[in-house]
């Protein structure tokens, strides 16, 4: 998934330049963290909330809180998707949506 992601950075950073936007492709490809990618992938795969912390160093709010702002991000780009008409890419991004959005990150208080 990072190389992916990375081949990814690079088609947008040259799609920039042909643009005319100044940029340097490969500094733009690798200025993406990708210290937390192996840790939504668990996620997303049914791992409970304590085996993603112990995955990672990070604290248990910060987790949270990414795990909430990318569900957010995937509901913004399912919107944009349907303003495009690209249904395909629409059901991606709402079954990635799914598949994050569960388990106690998502409760209405963390405070059971």
């Amino acid at each position: 998934p990072i190389l992916n992601m990375r081949d990814t950075a690079r088609r947008v950073a040259k799609t920039m330049q042909e643009a005319n936007i100044t940029i340097d492709v490969e500094e733009y490809a690798t200025s993406f963290n990708t210290n937390m990618v192996d840790v939504l992938i668990a996620w997303c795969e049914g791992a409970k909330f304590s085996q993603i912390c112990k995955m990672t160093d990070m604290f248990e709010g910060s987790i949270i809180r990414l795990i909430r702002r990318l569900e957010e991000l995937l509901r913004q780009l399912t919107l944009a998707a349907h303003s495009i008409g690209n249904a395909e890419l629409e059901k991606k991004f709402e079954l990635g949506g799914k598949q994050i959005k569960r388990d106690i990150v998502f409760a209405a208080s963390l405070y059971l």
